[in-house]
């Protein structure tokens, strides 16, 4: 395997460009990759509902040398969480829940120990009460983390440490179980199902938006995931520090270690084919963003034809923006000051003006849309860091577009962006 696009005039996959920063964008991941940056990655970005860039670069593993194409397909854990929250949205927009509706009155064995108080905003907030439910499981039984159902019947029992509202702790992987049992419960179909009746035919991703992958594609589209190990330990401070902080927005089970055995674990067969709504989506570039592209312009399918796309929602676009956001007539099931809208991710600028929504990933994936721009970005890549690189292409991007630029984004630091939000 080669070192880099120095060594191999193959490391770029020779697709169309696009657009002028298309172009300069390759330029710019070419000399990524020559400072050994890179691993494998895909960009891919839409504007005004149409594609600007589609790129993919590099190979699917380190010792996989297959070249990354626009179909290879990336675990990106935790934006998983914005496809997750999508599929609620969509749910209560069909008239199936509420959002400030009591979790029990559709998930009836889950109103046991308190948890009756919980609603779905709390859920969508990160403030259940339930951050460390099940804490533990990846390093304890990697079996039973990948038995959806059964982790459904446990998270049903446990007990929320903290009133349900009060208080954002991120719900790093309960966030996932409760939001599927919620999806299932509601709908009366299984959590893929919905997700493809939502999203995946309607936007015509098929085949290269899965949480939980179908048999038959592992050997052919997977890139396997590698830690990037100098820049990663960049979280062990982080984490620490979190851990310790009067202020932290992360549970104390949050640690280094899980981390370190989450990664190796995300490139088995068996995670790979497990259900986990917040972090075991496999997706590439190119689906993720035309996700964000249809919900900037409030679930209109973009399409570069002339012919009607019918939306994904039956609400008018501000109604479903300001319900992801937490706004407007939903601003009162948000917590004050909070990180998230109701399950995705506030982006905001660096002017401190709130432009979006979205939702990162452990290893710096990611997916958001500037919704006053009508823009939106995926990035996938297999050399799981700090986040770092992902910032640079996105400050390179949204320099040569005029865009404003999210705040996570907006200067390099020694210290991580929270690697999940």
């Amino acid at each position: 395997m080669s070192n880099g696009p120095a060594l191999d005039t193959k490391w770029l996959y020779d697709s169309p460009i696009n657009s002028d920063v298309e172009a300069k964008l390759r330029h710019f991941l070419v000399e990524l990759g020559n400072a050994d940056r890179i691993l494998g990655i895909q960009v891919c970005a839409y504007k005004d509902g149409k594609v600007i860039i589609d790129t993919s670069a590099g190979v699917l593993g380190i010792d996989d040398p297959r070249p990354v194409q626009p179909d290879s397909l990336f675990n990106v854990f935790s934006v998983t969480k914005g496809i997750t929250a999508g599929m609620i949205h969509w749910l209560a927009d069909k008239g199936k829940l509420k959002l400030d509706g009591y979790v029990a009155n559709i998930w009836p064995e889950f109103g046991t120990h308190g948890k009756d108080r919980i609603k779905v905003n709390h859920v969508l907030t990160h403030s259940a009460g339930l951050h460390n439910a099940l804490a533990g499981i990846t390093d304890n039984d990697p079996d039973l983390y990948c038995n959806f159902d059964e982790c459904l019947k446990r998270i049903a029992m446990v007990v929320p440490e903290t009133e349900p509202g009060t208080k954002e702790l991120y719900h790093y992987l309960a966030f996932g179980w409760l939001c599927g049992g919620i999806i299932e419960r509601a709908s009366g179909k299984k959590y893929q199902e919905v997700l493809e009746e939502a999203f995946t035919r309607p936007l015509g991703i098929e085949g290269e938006f899965y949480i939980g992958i179908p048999p038959g594609i592992e050997e052919a589209r997977l890139a396997t995931l590698t830690i990037d190990a100098p820049d990663f330990n960049k979280f062990v401070a982080f984490i620490d520090s979190q851990n310790t902080s009067d202020t932290a927005t992360m549970p104390s089970s949050f640690t280094f270690s899980m981390l370190e055995n989450l990664i190796p674990l995300s490139n088995t067969l068996n995670f790979r084919r497990a259900i986990q709504p917040a972090a075991n989506a496999h997706v590439s570039a190119r689906a993720l963003a035309r996700y964000y592209a249809t919900l900037a312009d409030g679930g209109v399918v973009p399409s570069n034809t002339n012919e009607v796309v019918p939306g994904i929602f039956t609400n008018p676009k501000d109604k479903i923006h300001d319900a992801i956001l937490g706004r407007g007539d939903y601003k009162d099931l948000i917590l004050p000051r909070g990180s998230f809208g109701l399950g995705f991710h506030r982006v905001f600028a660096t002017n401190g003006s709130l432009i979006g929504f979205g939702h990162m990933g452990l290893g710096g994936a990611t997916g958001y849309c500037d919704i006053n721009n009508r823009f939106a970005i995926g990035v996938t890549l297999n050399k799981c860091s700090s986040g770092g690189l992902t910032g640079e292409i996105i400050r390179f991007i949204c320099s040569e577009l005029d865009l404003p630029l999210p705040q996570e984004y907006a200067v390099s630091s020694e210290i991580p962006t929270p690697v999940f939000k």
